[in-house]
């Protein structure tokens, strides 16, 4: 039988805890060549873009589609049988929260401040997660948009998360790790505006024609770190952007799989910026929807369907 896990479901049984290991381990196996990612296929017409991401992880092959903010998943096990049907916006969020953690763990080793630029409904779960995986942590947040601000605020009291607003150069003064999650189409963050040793989740921009770092930051950068080499220098805007004004050290650019593997590793005694560079994968995905899924078949609560994907003649 096939499980439809909407929403509702994820809400109550997905956690950044589940997703954060999961995806740690899908990045172990790719480091050893036995979890594959494949490359994004985006579909347009009359203006709208269907956007398809597939990875295999275990047992497990699935993808992801998404158009003007509906995400749905599919997972199958490797026999091709359909496992699951999966509501996956909450999905996308927690995983894009869950893994900026997981760089910034990796990237940094210790660190106690984290700044969150945009407060969107990503950004708001970028703040959920670094709260629940990085117990303690101060959290600082920027927005351009006061009333955004002001809903953020009240979300997060709501929630007992306790948030520090600030302006932008205050954030990046006061932040370890520094975390761009917006929808900026052109650079906004300055060289200027970071202190030595300063660590940068980019996570906004997938697209080459979006950047939310002036290139002199990535020129900069003593490491850049991406999950995937073809990804990020054809869809990273932020890198895409700094090639072109021949900003960009290729050599300096690290896969994060080899990261959390200990094969490569980043000297952060120089005090030197460093960089994650996130487009988001289908791999990152299937890993957390097989998560899910698992514990959504042991708890036996969500909606089973009869899909085989098959038909046979009499």
């Amino acid at each position: 039988m096939t499980l439809l896990i909407r929403e509702a479901d994820v809400n109550s049984i997905l956690t950044f805890s589940m997703a954060y290991s999961s995806m740690r381990e899908a990045f172990e196996l790719l480091d050893k060549k036995i979890a594959v990612n494949s490359k994004r296929i985006r579909t347009s017409v009359s203006g709208s873009t269907l956007t398809y991401q597939s990875g295999g992880f275990k047992d497990f092959l699935g993808y992801k589609t998404f158009v003007n903010g509906s995400f749905m998943s599919v997972l199958f096990s490797k026999g091709g049988d359909i496992l699951s049907i999966i509501e996956s916006d909450w999905l996308t969020q927690i995983r894009t929260g869950s893994l900026s953690v997981l760089a910034s763990d990796y990237a940094m080793g210790s660190y106690g401040t984290v700044g969150i630029i945009g407060l969107g409904k990503q950004g708001l779960a970028q703040v959920e997660a670094f709260y629940e995986l990085k117990p303690g942590i101060t959290i600082n947040v920027f927005t351009r948009s006061q009333d955004r601000l002001n809903s953020a605020i009240n979300f997060f009291q709501r929630r007992g998360i306790k948030v520090r607003p600030v302006d932008m150069k205050t954030l990046c003064k006061e932040s370890e790790t520094i975390v761009t999650i917006t929808r900026a189409k052109d650079p906004f963050l300055k060289l200027d505006y970071l202190n030595k040793g300063s660590h940068i989740n980019a996570m906004g921009s997938n697209i080459p024609e979006k950047s939310e770092l002036y290139p002199e930051v990535v020129k900069n950068s003593a490491a850049i770190v991406v999950e995937d080499f073809e990804m990020a220098l054809e869809e990273a805007g932020d890198l895409v952007l700094a090639k072109k004004m021949g900003m960009l050290d290729e050599s300096k650019l690290m896969v994060l799989s080899s990261l959390i593997t200990g094969k490569i590793r980043i000297r952060r005694e120089e005090g030197n910026v460093t960089l994650f560079k996130s487009v988001g994968i289908g791999l990152e995905d299937v890993a957390v929807m097989s998560a899910l899924y698992e514990e959504a078949k042991r708890r036996g609560n969500c909606l089973e369907l009869e899909v085989t994907g098959k038909w046979h003649r009499e």
